[in-house]
């Protein structure tokens, strides 16, 4: 995969601090117009007066890098953001994230830059050890209308043919998909069990290890703590407190990573390695 060294030389959009990012963010540059491709984005980003950035462009021909993984981009800046960001991005989301934006020019084809896309997303987990349950939009963080064609359906149908929800789960399917295409030794089958632990208390049912993540039955979890779970027939998305999860279905139950449902859940979370235990517990508890 060939990417276009572009960095940055506006100060205002590319400030040189170090981060250690914790997720990746999915944008759109929402330009339909011709012209707008990975090049001009990058030139909009490099003007004096702008403060906006990513780390990386992609069209359908080119994947340009702005500014290094290890330097904060300003791509999630708000006034506000969701509980679930902060709790487990922090209270400023810039400084513990990296940004990918997907041009959308009326001149260039979308389903090949879907495609680099993926593939950039693919190696970027790898490379960093992470699972699909970092990847984000723009929308988790701020719930801004970014990128359109995984939030709102109409846009989801003009570029992809499908409702925002399943837009954006075929997305996640799609770059696990590729990491395991590509990098095989990161496939991991479920290990054993992973043991659920809430406030002290083991619970009956377990998890699973799969690609390095722990797994969590959600209504299990959720109900012992009192959230809300709500499924969607249609679209096969589980919420839990009205937020959407990253989920999968075995067996009839879904599973979410451990780390998100805690999240969305408000509940502090420990692993022990030694007795493959997650333990989950309420702030103080």
């Amino acid at each position: 995969m060939e990417i276009r060294e572009m960095l940055l030389t506006n100060k205002r959009a590319a400030p040189g601090v170090r981060i250690t990012p914790k997720g990746l963010v999915i944008h759109w540059t929402a330009n339909e117009g011709k012209g707008a491709d990975a090049t001009a984005n990058r030139q909009y980003f490099n003007r004096p007066t702008t403060q906006a950035s990513a780390h990386y462009i992609v069209d359908d021909t080119q994947i340009v890098r702005c500014i290094p993984e290890d330097e904060m981009a300003y791509h999630v800046g708000a006034r506000t953001y969701t509980p679930k960001a902060v709790a487990v991005l922090g209270s400023y989301p810039n400084n513990a994230t990296l940004g990918i934006e997907m041009c959308v020019n009326a001149d260039g084809d979308f389903r090949k830059t879907y495609r680099r896309t993926v593939e950039l997303a693919a190696d970027v987990l790898k490379r960093h050890g992470w699972g699909v349950d970092r990847l984000w939009r723009h929308y988790d963080i701020t719930g801004k209308n970014c990128p359109a064609f995984f939030v709102s359906d109409e846009k989801a149908r003009q570029y992809l043919g499908m409702s925002a929800a399943q837009a954006w789960a075929k997305f996640k399917d799609d770059v696990q998909k590729t990491v395991v295409t590509e990098h095989p030794h990161l496939e991991q089958k479920p290990v054993g069990t992973v043991f659920i632990e809430i406030n002290g208390k083991r619970l009956s049912v377990q998890g699973c290890l799969r690609s390095g993540v722990s797994w969590l039955p959600v209504r299990a979890v959720a109900e012992a703590v009192c959230g809300k779970v709500e499924w969607c027939a249609a679209t096969k998305q589980v919420k839990v407190n009205g937020q959407d999860l990253t989920e999968t279905i075995d067996n009839g139950t879904a599973y979410a990573p451990a780390r998100e449902l805690a999240a969305v859940l408000g509940l502090e979370i420990e692993w022990c390695g030694q007795t493959k235990t997650v333990k989950l517990s309420k702030g103080g508890e």
